[in-house]
C-alpha cells in the first residue's frame, strides 16, 4: 500500500502539465506585476506573493477533492488521463487564464471521449489510449467532473478576492480610470485510482468493481481565474463570480445524477456541455459588464479616491481601503494626488485622513508616517502625474 502511494506521488513529477502549469504560475506573476508597475510605477504584489497565496487553496482543496474521489472510488485509466492533459494544453495555448476552468477543459475531455471515433493508429500505445477512452467508466468520470467543479467554485468563492491588482485603464473615450484584476492560477493536485495489471487488489465496494487491480495518480488540475473589474469593488464582483460557479455545479450536478440514476449516458455528456457553455457565458457576461456598466474607479469632483493600497504599508495600517474617497488631510482639503503629498509634508510625524467610505459614511483614520517615507504610504490614485509627487518626496 505504502509503495503504490508513493508511485501514485511520483506521478505528478512526470507529468508535463505539472511543469507547464508552474511555469504558468510564474509568468502570470512576473506579467501582473509589470502592469502594475505600469500603471502606478510601483509593484503592490511581488511576483511570488500570487503563488504563494495559491499553495494553501490548492492544498486544501486538493485534499478535499482526493477524500472524494478515494471514497467514491472514483478511478481513471491512463488513457483518459492522457486526454485531460492534451486538453489542459490547448487551452492554456490561448494564454488566457479565464478559459483554464474544469467545466471548459473537462467538459471538452468528456464531449471528445464520447464523439471519438474507433480507429487503429498502428502504435500499440496510442491504441492503448483509445482503447481506456471508448471504455471509460461514465460514472467515474462524471464523479471526477463535478469534484472539480465545485472546488473551481469554492477556490473562487472564498480565496479569489484576496488579492487583487489595480490598474489603470483607457475607457472607450480616452478617459483614464482605474480597474481591479482578479488573477489566480491554482494547481490542485488530486489523488485517485487509475487500473493497472498490478498494484493494489481489491473485492467489494470500492473501488466500485470486484476483483480489480488499481494504481494511484496525482494529477495537477489547473483552475485559472482572471476577471478585470470597472463597475465595483473586487470583493464583491469575484465572490458573484463564485456564487455563479457555484450554481453552475449545482446544476450540472442534477443533470449529471439523472443520467447516472437512469442509467443514460446522453444526460451526462448534456451536462458536460451544459457546464463547458454556462462558463464561456460567464466570460461573455464579464466583457458585457465591462463593457456597458459605469466605472467605479474613476475621478471624482469631491476628494481623492483611492485605488489600491499596497499591503502593509502605512495606508493598510490606517485602515484606508480601495473605493474610498478621501477628503481631507491634516484638516487641509485634498482634490489631486499633489494636494494629498503636499497636505502630508505639513505635520512630519503624524497624519490625520478624513475619508468617506463605500456606503457614504465618513470617518477619521490617524497614523505616523516616519521621515521620509511619504513616497512610501501605499495609497495608489487615479493620476497622469502621478510619479512627480514620489520624486518630490525622495528629494525632500
Amino acid at each position: 500500500m505504502v509503495i503504490d502511494i508513493l508511485k501514485g506521488i511520483l506521478t505528478l513529477f512526470y507529468n508535463p502539465l505539472f511543469y507547464l502549469l508552474l511555469i504558468g504560475l510564474v509568468l502570470f506573476g512576473y506579467q501582473r506585476v509589470r502592469r502594475e508597475r505600469v500603471s502606478f510605477g510601483v509593484k503592490v504584489y511581488g511576483v511570488f506573493n500570487n503563488i504563494f497565496a495559491s499553495i494553501a487553496p490548492s492544498l486544501i482543496m486538493g485534499l478535499i477533492g482526493t477524500v472524494a474521489l478515494l471514497i467514491m472510488g472514483v478511478s481513471l485509466p491512463s488513457g483518459v488521463i492522457v486526454l485531460m492533459v492534451i486538453c489542459h494544453l490547448l487551452v492554456m495555448l490561448t494564454l488566457r487564464l479565464r478559459y483554464l476552468s474544469p467545466a471548459i477543459i473537462l467538459g471538452m475531455t468528456m464531449i471528445i471521449s464520447d464523439l471519438l471515433p474507433h480507429f487503429d493508429t498502428g502504435v500499440s500505445l496510442i491504441n492503448s489510449w483509445l482503447n481506456d477512452i471508448y471504455h471509460v467508466s461514465y460514472l467515474s468520470f462524471s464523479l471526477f467532473f463535478l469534484v472539480s467543479l465545485f472546488i473551481e467554485s469554492f477556490l473562487v468563492l472564498f480565496w479569489g478576492h484576496k488579492q487583487t491588482s489595480p490598474r489603470i485603464i483607457n475607457s472607450k473615450r480616452g478617459k483614464k480610470v482605474g480597474a481591479h484584476e482578479a488573477s489566480y492560477l491554482w494547481i490542485v493536485p488530486l489523488f485517485f485510482l487509475m487500473p493497472t495489471t498490478g498494484g493494489l487488489n481489491h473485492h467489494g465496494w470500492w473501488p466500485l468493481s470486484p476483483g480489480a487491480n488499481f494504481g494511484f495518480v496525482l494529477f495537477p488540475l489547473g483552475i485559472g481565474l482572471q476577471q478585470l473589474i470597472t463597475y465595483s469593488l473586487p470583493k464583491r464582483a469575484v465572490k458573484e463570480t463564485g456564487i455563479w460557479l457555484l450554481l453552475i455545479s449545482v446544476l450540472t450536478a442534477v443533470i449529471a445524477g439523472a443520467g447516472l440514476l437512469w442509467d443514460m449516458k446522453a444526460f451526462i455528456i448534456v451536462a458536460a456541455a451544459f457546464a463547458m457553455i454556462s462558463r464561456l457565458i460567464l466570460v461573455f457576461v464579464h466583457q458585457y459588464q465591462l463593457e456597458k456598466r459605469p466605472f467605479f474607479f474613476s475621478t471624482k469632483s469631491d476628494g481623492l479616491m483611492i485605488i489600491g493600497v499596497i499591503p502593509h504599508s502605512p495606508a493598510d495600517r490606517m485602515n484606508l481601503r480601495e473605493g474610498e474617497i478621501i477628503k481631507k488631510v491634516n484638516d487641509q482639503d485634498v482634490l489631486t494626488e499633489k494636494d494629498f503629498y503636499q497636505a502630508l509634508q505639513s505635520n512630519m510625524a503624524y497624519c490625520k485622513v478624513e475619508v468617506v467610505d463605500v456606503s457614504g459614511e465618513p470617518r477619521f483614520e490617524r497614523g505616523s508616517i516616519h521621515e521620509g517615507d511619504y513616497h512610501t504610504i501605499g495609497l495608489l490614485f487615479l493620476e497622469l502625474d502621478r510619479r512627480k509627487p514620489y520624486l518630490k518626496a525622495r528629494s525632500q
